[in-house]
């Protein structure tokens, strides 16, 4: 009997443990790609505990109570987790933005094919493709940003089972060169994005303008300003809104 009741609790122990790990993972581990890891390792100080545990969410970086969280695109994805933290943390979130990007091309085994320099420059203000899916949280106390300018490579791979874009897809991205660092957590952070010769009051027609992007793009970047407070409605042009 006594061996028995042995077995039932090492069972017992077994599946509590089991239970622990696989019916309550810790969220934000899944695998990560190469540029979110190159710029961790960019970020990380000696006593900074990586991937750590903290209310069952996985902070990228904690340094002595602050969480620093790296996100690459798709700021959508940390929207809860986000919410969650920021109500016990600071957290400082690190974007990326190339200021030059290297495509190369590779087979399905990894072969080099070919390569080029993609004609797409980004600038500091496309964060604000990003933020329109926080905008509700981008003025957190708690809250602060941080743009890396880089230059990285993206690779490309075909996978004959894939139909859009013939097959090619994003394979991974990595980090090459990190050329500037801009810091954003005031009002006027985020104003100093808009461009110098800009003028006041504007309109999403002369944004567009002097962006060189669609009237749709100047539209999320005046939405999500106007959202966080940065700028507000101040009159007409016409049917076009002003702002300042």
């Amino acid at each position: 009997m006594r061996l028995k009741y042995q077995i039932y609790v090492v069972t017992i122990q077994i599946w509590m443990v089991h239970y622990t790990f696989v019916k309550s993972p810790i969220i934000g581990t899944l695998s990560e790609k190469g540029l979110h890891a190159d710029i961790k390792n960019f970020l990380a100080q000696p006593g900074d505990k990586i991937e750590n545990p903290v209310d069952g969410f996985v902070a990228d970086i904690f340094r002595d109570g602050l969480i620093i969280e790296i996100q690459t695109q798709n700021f959508g994805a940390i929207r809860k987790k986000l919410t969650y933290l920021l109500g016990y943390y600071p957290v400082h979130l690190v974007h990326p933005i190339a200021v030059e990007r290297i495509i190369i091309w590779q087979d399905s085994e990894g072969k080099e094919l070919r390569r080029r320099k993609s004609p797409k420059k980004g600038r500091a203000i496309d964060i604000f493709k990003e933020l329109v899916y926080i905008r509700g949280l981008v003025m957190h106390p708690n809250l602060t940003f941080e743009i890396l300018m880089t230059r990285e490579e993206v690779i490309r791979r075909q996978d004959s089972k894939r139909k859009k874009w013939k097959g090619w897809y994003v394979y991974d991205r990595g980090l090459i060169e990190i050329v500037d660092r801009i810091m954003l957590g005031s009002y006027s952070d985020f104003k100093n994005l808009l461009p110098k010769d800009l003028g006041l009051p504007f309109t999403n027609k002369d944004l567009a303008q002097k962006l060189g992007c669609t009237h749709r793009h100047a539209g999320a970047i005046t939405y999500t300003m106007r959202r966080m407070g940065i700028i507000s409605e101040v009159g007409k042009r016409s049917n076009a809104i002003l702002y300042a």
